[in-house]
């Protein structure tokens, strides 16, 4: 049998272990009774605090605002009004290597339209594509969802694209 750990008075986290209680789990690890920064009581298996599991008694998942451990710049909250803005932008930089600024840049360029059919955006939500070249990643402009999703049916051929306009040209009624 493994000799026991003697973690009493170490602090993991906002745990403080006091004493051992005597209980053991079923794999034989014992159980030891700790304070959290609270000022509550608990009981932990030795393994859940010395890796860091068990970080309190349960007081750190109630925290919210800024106080939480899930607090992210404010935005972690789905409810927050920045939120999904937040996660665009982070979708954008990791995705594109998109800034926020280099984006707006691009709107801004494009008179707040589409590179193609000048629709313009925020129309309806998600309205508004990055084109990039899948074979370098470089981002070429922004699209709607359906000049974005012609190029791709036409798998961002030039070839194809002229003749799907020949096409046109050749059985389109007169205008």
């Amino acid at each position: 049998m493994p000799a026991s750990i003697d973690i009493t008075n170490q602090k993991y986290n906002m745990l403080t272990a006091l004493y051992k209680t005597g209980r053991q789990t079923a794999n034989k690890q014992y159980m030891w009774m700790c304070r959290c920064d609270c000022g509550n009581l608990t009981e932990v298996r030795v393994g859940n605090i010395r890796t860091g599991r068990t970080k309190s008694c349960g007081c750190l998942n109630k925290r919210i605002g800024q106080n939480s451990p899930n607090f992210k710049h404010g935005l972690a909250l789905k409810s927050h009004p920045e939120y999904k803005r937040y996660q665009r932008e982070c979708f954008d930089r990791h995705r594109y290597n998109l800034e926020p600024q280099h984006k707006a840049a691009l709107l801004d360029a494009q008179n707040g339209g589409c590179a193609i059919c000048e629709y313009k955006f925020g129309q309806k939500t998600g309205d508004m594509k990055v084109d990039h070249d899948h074979s370098t990643g470089a981002v070429r402009g922004l699209l709607c969802d359906l000049c974005n999703r012609g190029l791709g049916m036409f798998r961002e051929n030039q070839d194809n694209l002229t003749s799907a306009i020949s096409y046109l040209t050749k059985y389109s009624l007169a205008r």
